[in-house]
């Protein structure tokens, strides 16, 4: 996949900042069931963040749900594992739902949750946590048409 606009991926780096919505949400539940395993992480997932047009473009992530017209701002679902659990990114179910401004150099987490957190079958989580980034974290979605 090319990246629009990108010259050297290996070299940008982005700021990783874990929204308000994120923050008070899911996290609190993988602290308190992995402890220090979710310590490291959450760190991990900073670090690949601080690289995600490199992960986009090595396809270590999914390609972006959605982009905004000039390519600036994209929507991309992470999976993930939790360290020390032997489960792959895949098999987990761990998920990380971001919102990329390549111009400011930010990565917003959005929300970080598994999948049977959202109360939903498994059919449609894709439209639960639409619906739930879209209730409760629109400023970051405003970008997109």
């Amino acid at each position: 996949m090319s990246i629009e606009g990108a010259i050297e991926p290996r070299s940008i780096r982005y700021r990783v900042e874990f929204v308000p919505y994120a923050q008070r949400h899911y996290l609190k539940r993988y602290a308190k069931k992995y402890g220090k395993a979710w310590d490291v992480t959450r760190i991990a997932l900073e670090k690949q963040f601080e690289r995600i047009e490199s992960l986009v473009l090595n396809n270590r992530t999914g390609k972006p749900i959605r982009k905004s017209a000039d390519n600036r701002y994209w929507l991309i679902k992470h999976e993930f594992a939790v360290a020390g659990t032997k489960r792959s990114p895949k098999g987990s179910g761990n998920r990380a739902i971001i919102s990329v401004d390549r111009n400011a150099r930010v990565v917003y987490v959005l929300m970080v949750y598994h999948k049977n957190d959202l109360g939903a079958a498994q059919r449609a989580e894709t439209a639960t946590w639409q619906r739930l980034v879209q209730e409760n974290c629109s400023e970051w979605l405003e970008w997109f048409d």
